[in-house]
């Protein structure tokens, strides 16, 4: 362990000007993380992670020594995030639905502007999510184009220094703020994405009526 202390003691470097998460929004996840499968799990992640993410990280520090009042770039939080999910051996789609619910409800409970046990209806919902967006991603315009009865379709543009990771935390995010009105059966769909070279990323949830 002395060692791998030795190997993230260096300052990285500074993250680009745009395409960064908030530190507010990823500490949850990552106390969660440890909380869940302990300081040696977290050892590990640290160590298989490359150069560039390992030096944002620090052992036997809290959230693996993120901070809510930094950001961090998209390729330092997906690489984490996909490192995790091997290093504990669960299916990423399966890992992200737990670490994302404790990240959002720690994240909106820290600003204390949006509480999440107070969110009623997919209509405040979709009202809030431009900006709570921007309390969490430095670029990027999210624009809601439907939200009804059993249907909910955000549409991303202008984000610079896509992650596909990130993406699909974001909705699972979404996911865990309708299941949080109360709906039940929830899924979630891409119908478009950056990743598969669209100019947009296109999500929708849906629940049943």
């Amino acid at each position: 362990m002395t060692a791998l202390s030795n190997r993230v003691s260096s300052p990285g470097a500074p993250p680009p000007s745009r395409g960064c998460m908030k530190g507010t929004v990823v500490v949850g996840g990552m106390e969660w993380f440890i909380k869940s499968y302990g300081a040696s799990a977290a050892h590990e992640v640290i160590a298989r992670v490359s150069p560039a993410t390992r030096a944002h990280v620090t052992p036997n520090a809290p959230a693996i020594g993120l901070l809510g009042s930094r950001s961090y770039p998209y390729a330092v939080i997906g690489e984490l995030l996909r490192t995790m999910a091997e290093v504990v051996r669960v299916p990423e789609e399966e890992f992200l639905r737990p670490v994302i619910a404790a990240a959002v409800t720690t994240a909106t409970s820290t600003v204390n502007r949006i509480v999440i046990r107070y969110v009623a209806s997919m209509q405040e919902i979709a009202r809030r999510a431009p900006e709570m967006w921007d309390m969490f991603y430095d670029s990027g315009r999210l624009t809601v184009l439907s939200c009804d009865e059993r249907e909910y379709v955000v549409q991303v543009a202008e984000w610079p220094n896509h992650d596909d990771t990130v993406c699909r935390s974001s909705m699972e995010a979404r996911r865990f703020l309708v299941e949080k009105t109360g709906a039940r059966q929830v899924q979630l769909f891409r119908d478009k994405c950056q990743r598969f070279g669209h100019d947009v990323c296109v999500s929708r949830v849906r629940w049943a009526p």
